[in-house]
């Protein structure tokens, strides 16, 4: 075997690639995490020209970052895969490094928090990017009052998170996914510091509680959303519009025979006018 081969062979490579592959897929969870919060913005023109900006870029950079991501998961994946062969081969070789619990538990686990996101993260784009698990939701339509999109008709992205949170296990198992996804990132953050060289004894414990925190601010960012529709759903505070949106929603699919449904959100408009004018 070649020097070559040996050196792309090796665990050391496999761990680099996961570090550099396992940064792009954590990054990019951050700027969707940002991009979804738009939900709580109190109506729908914040992630409905959000989402339609997104869909209507050039198709070289949507599609490009699209297999670029895709691409980075399934070598993620397939990195972490052959390491996990090496190590049923071998005496299992673990960074000579102390560790916390939280640490070492995300640790033994990351085979099981992987195969849970890599599913997860198929569903999620058949739940929502492409609808085929839902695809009545295709028929949410919203015209734009202002901005940019004025007066344009857009995807009710906005109804479509709420009706499709509305259902309990859908919500229940996103949160269980998102928690899957922070177990996971508690340790795979830490362990890319190492396997760039970022990582030595004088600055570890600072590196594994931005892991830590980092992992949590997904966890939670990616959670608010459906737990805020359970939270409306079932009792009096509506974070989101919930009762509202599923009643109008109810009553205008039987009816809607494939033609488009546009949810009547002037109800969010009385309000903002029952705030600014709390004697009524």
């Amino acid at each position: 075997m070649s020097n070559l081969t040996k050196t792309l062979s090796s665990s050391l490579i496999k761990k680099f690639v996961m570090a550099i592959t396992g940064f792009a897929l954590a990054s990019f969870l951050l700027i969707h995490m940002l991009g979804n919060l738009q939900v709580l913005e109190g109506g729908p023109h914040a992630i409905n020209a959000y989402a339609n900006f997104l869909q209507t870029l050039p198709w070289e950079i949507l599609w490009g970052f699209r297999l670029g991501l895709g691409l980075c998961l399934v070598i993620h994946f397939a990195m972490a895969y052959l390491l996990v062969m090496e190590n049923k081969k071998a005496r299992p070789q673990t960074y000579a490094v102390k560790q916390s619990v939280v640490s070492s538990a995300a640790a033994k686990t990351m085979i099981y928090t992987g195969t849970v996101i890599l599913l997860f993260a198929v569903v999620h784009i058949l739940h929502y990017t492409v609808l085929c698990l839902n695809p009545e939701f295709k028929s949410l339509d919203w015209v734009c009052g202002s901005g940019m999109y004025e007066g344009k008709t857009l995807h009710d992205v906005y109804a479509m998170v709420i009706l499709g949170f509305n259902n309990v296990w859908v919500s229940l198992g996103y949160i269980v996914a998102m928690f899957a996804i922070g177990f996971h990132l508690v340790h795979a953050v830490s362990s890319m510091f190492q396997s760039v060289g970022l990582r030595n004894e004088q600055v570890r414990y600072k590196l594994n509680a931005v892991a830590l925190i980092y992992a949590v601010v997904i966890f939670g960012g990616f959670s608010i959303a459906p737990l805020s529709v359970l939270v409306s759903k079932f009792t009096p505070c509506q974070i989101l519009p919930v009762k509202e949106v599923v009643k109008q929603y109810e009553e205008l699919a039987p009816k809607a025979e494939g033609k488009a449904i546009f949810i009547d959100y002037k109800f969010l408009e009385c309000k903002s006018c029952d705030k600014a004018n709390p004697a009524k």
